[in-house]
């Protein structure tokens, strides 16, 4: 503002002193080196207190250059005291001052100009008139400063206000972002160990799995492929890591439909239990059902494992129940999971360990629990687990279990006719049909596992 003002106005010093234009010129001339000069001081203050000072110095500098002016024509009735009210318009009014600085560079603009002022009245007191008009306008001026001054920094407050505001809720969103992240990782994570129905319930806060360590009853079952060691010895690589791939893939969605919860994986083994975090009462039914299916969609994918497999893929699995302590096992700052220890999960490992190649071994409380319901069960006898020695162990073959309703054979896809429908659960855990093409779920008709209508 500064240099564009003192150069215009360096006309009027033209037409009105014609014999002072040449230094009046150099004077106005000033303001360039001297605006230069501060914005290279500038970039060398570090602290407010600094900037507050080169301002006001600044301030009284410009006002300086119209004060010498002043004081050469000794005339206080001309109208340069203007460019002091324009000197403090641009600089009390749009520059950051506190108020101390306000006072001093008012003081520093209009100060030398009254006491060149008083200093010529004391010769002649004729332009005492125009002085006090004068000084009127220079007040009415510093008036206009002050309100200038108070809505800027009431807009300016509310600037920063805003900006704080901002930069708060900018702040509060990457942390909600972050939280969100992490629970999204957390629940990914969990959504491989447990089924979509826990998830959920995790989601909801029906579950709380921040909860101490607890001792629950569950069933446990191991589930193993018979021979492996010979054929991953004999295959490919690759063709390996597909058929271990498609066999995991196979068992858990089984076991996750059955809301049975991951352990741990041993080998191409996997480890299982149910009634925790979710309890179910017929948990064990569940369990046992988990099983047969897993079994059955083994073999139906009978061709892509004797393509790649080489053989077909068979399995042993046992299954235990009795007392764990269940909870989240390991450090939050590493690794952290969701786990059993107790012996139920080693018995039903070394029932495995004797079952034959497809065979599904339990032991007798899980025989008495199934026992006059539709499971087909026998007795293998009393056998020695290792790590249980002490204990007669007899030993149960879970066989099959008996679909005593064939309701949903007929039942077929609105979408797909060719299609029928197969037994299934839903989100809340009931059996229904479902169509295997589309995914299509019968809903007006709920059927437990047995094809009995559920009211």
């Amino acid at each position: 503002m500064s240099i564009p003002l003192f150069l215009v106005f360096w006309i009027v010093d033209i037409f009105n002193y014609p014999e002072h234009k040449y230094f009046f010129g150099v004077l106005r001339l000033l303001v360039i080196p001297l605006f230069f000069t501060y914005q290279i001081l500038l970039k060398k203050v570090s602290s407010f207190e600094a900037l507050q000072k080169s301002a006001a110095i600044y301030i009284f500098i410009n006002a300086a250059i119209i004060n010498v002016m002043i004081f050469i024509i000794a005339d206080i009735s001309s109208g340069y005291y203007a460019g002091l009210n324009l000197i403090a318009i641009g600089g009390l009014s749009f520059l950051p001052l506190t108020n101390i600085y306000f006072i001093i560079s008012a003081i520093g603009i209009y100060a030398p100009f009254f006491l060149i002022s008083a200093l010529l009245l004391q010769y002649s007191h004729e332009n005492i008139n125009i002085f006090l008009q004068n000084t009127f306008f220079i007040v009415g001026s510093l008036i206009i400063c002050a309100l200038i001054r108070f809505f800027n920094e009431k807009i300016r407050m509310k600037q920063i206000a805003a900006q704080l505001n901002l930069e708060e809720e900018l702040r509060l969103r990457e942390e909600i972002i972050k939280t969100k992240t992490i629970e999204a990782t957390k629940l990914n994570q969990l959504s491989a160990q447990f089924s979509p129905q826990v998830v959920e319930a995790i989601k909801s806060g029906k579950i709380n799995l921040d909860e101490s360590m607890k001792r629950s009853k569950i069933c446990a079952i191991f589930i193993d492929i018979v021979n492996s060691t010979e054929r991953v010895v004999k295959l490919d690589q690759d063709k390996v890591q597909l058929v271990i791939a498609r066999f995991l893939d196979t068992v858990l969605s089984v076991f996750l439909k059955y809301d049975l919860t991951i352990d741990k994986f041993h080998g191409d083994g996997v480890l299982a239990f149910a009634n925790s975090p979710v309890t179910r009462q017929d948990f064990i039914e569940r369990t046992c059902m988990a099983a047969i299916e897993a079994r059955e969609m083994l073999q139906r994918d009978r061709e892509f494992y004797i393509l790649n497999w080489k053989s077909e893929m068979h399995v042993r699995v046992g299954i235990s129940v009795g007392f764990a302590n269940v909870g989240f096992y390991g450090d939050k700052k590493y690794f952290k999971t969701f786990s059993a220890i107790g012996a139920p999960l080693p018995f039903a490992s070394r029932l495995t360990s004797i079952a034959q190649a497809d065979q599904i071994l339990i032991d007798s409380d899980i025989a008495d629990c199934l026992s006059g319901q539709n499971f087909s069960t026998k007795v293998i006898g009393e056998r020695i687990l290792k790590g249980f020695d002490d204990d007669t162990n007899v030993v149960h073959e879970l066989v099959d279990q008996i679909k005593e309703n064939t309701a949903g054979q007929n039942k077929k896809c609105p979408n797909h006719p060719e299609s029928i429908l197969y037994l299934d659960t839903n989100s809340q855990g009931h059996f229904v049909f479902k169509c295997r093409e589309c995914g299509f779920s019968e809903t007006d008709l709920t059927v437990d596992y047995f094809g009995k209508q559920v009211v």
